[in-house]
């Protein structure tokens, strides 16, 4: 980017464009949906997890929920605050017919993934029946 080749880039959403510094260093913000909404992660050490006593998993439970109720309130008031008010980013789209082809290309590239591992299909799995659920609802989630 710093040469001018890239001018934009499709990584997260516009709330984390502008709070991490994308929207400083680039031109443009994707309209396509890629996930529908933000998703996040925590991850233990299995042997640490299971010698915890359960109040300690329950708390650590509550404070995973609580920072997904967070997220999504910051998340979703960044995307409608920032579309309509950043002033960095130019919005554009590519048109629907030709981001169904890069969605068909992603699934292949799934394929491709979940092949190497049980594990791997197991969560392709997963990452497949939600954007099909996401797809079928339409819009906002998918461009239909």
């Amino acid at each position: 980017m710093q040469t001018g080749e890239l001018d934009g880039i499709a990584w997260s959403g516009i709330t984390e464009d502008y709070t991490v510094g994308w929207a400083d260093v680039t031109n443009y913000y994707l309209t396509n949906n890629i996930s529908g909404a933000w998703a996040g992660s925590y991850f233990a050490n299995s042997d640490k997890w299971d010698a915890l006593p359960e109040h300690l998993k329950t708390l650590f439970r509550l404070s995973i929920d609580s920072s997904h109720y967070y997220r999504q309130h910051w998340y979703w008031w960044g995307e409608a605050h920032y579309r309509t008010t950043g002033g960095k980013l130019e919005l554009t789209s590519i048109p629907d017919a030709e981001w169904k082809t890069v969605e068909q290309e992603a699934l292949k590239y799934w394929d491709e993934i979940a092949a190497k591992s049980p594990r791997n299909k197991k969560v392709v799995d997963i990452l497949k029946k939600y954007a099909a659920t996401m797809e079928k609802a339409g819009r906002p989630y998918r461009n239909v």
